[in-house]
């Protein structure tokens, strides 16, 4: 049976903003981003439930490079 959560989840580590080039202005970089091929596709491989928080795997769809994201609650609805 699959757990219902009634809040709203981050991530509480985003990756980080990579540099603009020279004379381009930056972009918002907004969501997750593979530090291997820069591809913004991923699939969850495992969710594991913690005292305040969820820890995802997840793999990119292109290369295969796998990250752990962590998100906590940031309020209760």
């Amino acid at each position: 049976m699959a757990r219902k959560f009634d809040a709203t989840w981050t991530l509480i580590d985003p990756p980080p903003a990579t540099a603009p080039a020279a004379g381009t202005e930056a972009a918002p970089s907004i969501g997750l981003e593979c530090p291997t091929c820069g591809c913004r596709h991923f699939e969850t491989v495992e969710t594991r439930p913690r005292p305040g928080m969820i820890l995802r795997r997840k793999a990119c769809r292109h290369c295969g490079h796998r990250v752990t994201t962590r998100e906590r609650v940031l309020s209760a609805k």
